[in-house]
């Protein structure tokens, strides 16, 4: 059965002891489970067990920009049950934000003004693959270790994540918070470190290596013969040939063309990436 988009499972204190640390206030997020091209349900929750508010859904908008406004208020007075919401006559799928009712602040102090970069972080932060850090900026210039991109490819793919495997990598305890992503992804054979028995979980992820685990991952259903080769000789050519035919990379990407498979992954690259992989009809491989 194609599996059209995930079923998030909540990701609680992902970044804990990392560059990612999450916001401590625990947050909305929600689940989407599509049935049909134009139709599906969205439920909210919390984030974290620490607030027994009620979700109530109020409304939801297709913007101009093809972006799914979903909005919602929180508290003590609003009975049980009213956190889900059937979503009809939207061609799905669509990136979805939360927006709460009569919020004042940003959710986050530093996303970019640009609206697609925007709506691109978002998408992930409200599905709860990605947090702010605690101060609640995201730095999207930042770059992403490849522990932090792992834990958000375990996400958006919507993986069990094996708590119990010991870690087969010298360079990674079993203490190591992010050993069960590392390992979920290992017991796939989509990450199989370096070949001498080290993965590297600290050292930051490159475009090449980040289109190579997602090639891994997903198999995308459409494919467009509207792109360019890459002129320079990588070992991930073909991963961003397959990339480029299913839209994931684009060439308004700073790293498309003449194709950089070396540049070191930043923030807001990887959340570009994985939302638009979730905009497309996958399934998991």
């Amino acid at each position: 059965m194609k599996k059209y988009v995930i079923i998030l499972t909540i990701i609680t204190s992902l970044f804990i002891n990392t560059t990612m640390v999450s916001a401590v206030s625990s947050r909305v997020i929600y689940n989407f489970t599509q049935y049909s091209e134009t139709n599906g349900e969205i439920e909210l929750s919390w984030n974290a067990d620490d607030n027994n508010d009620e979700i109530q859904i109020i409304s939801y908008y297709l913007t101009n920009d093809n972006v799914l406004e979903v909005t919602y208020r929180v508290g003590s007075n609003i009975p049980k049950g009213f956190n889900k919401m059937t979503i009809d006559r939207i061609n799905f799928p669509v990136r979805i934000i939360l927006k709460m009712q009569k919020a004042e602040q940003d959710i986050l102090t530093d996303l970019p003004e640009d609206k697609v970069n925007r709506y691109d972080i978002l998408n992930l932060y409200d599905r709860g693959i990605i947090n702010g850090y605690e101060d609640n900026s995201f730095k999207p210039n930042n770059n992403v270790v490849r522990a932090e991109f792992f834990a958000m490819l375990a996400a958006t793919a919507d993986y069990e994540i094996d708590t119990g495997s010991e870690s087969i990598f010298k360079d990674v305890d079993n203490a190591f918070w992010g050993r069960k992503y590392i390992m979920t992804l290992a017991n796939k054979g989509i990450v199989s470190g370096n070949g001498n028995g080290l993965c590297n979980p600290k050292g930051d992820i490159t475009i090449g290596e980040v289109l190579k685990i997602i090639d891994k991952t997903f198999r995308f259903h459409d494919e467009s013969s509207s792109y360019k080769a890459p002129t320079v000789n990588h070992w991930s050519n073909e991963n961003f040939v397959n990339m480029a035919k299913a839209d994931i990379v684009r060439d308004i990407d700073v790293f498309y063309n003449p194709y950089k498979p070396n540049m070191k992954a930043t923030r807001q690259q990887c959340a570009t990436i994985l939302s638009r992989v979730l905009q497309t009809n996958y399934t998991i491989k």
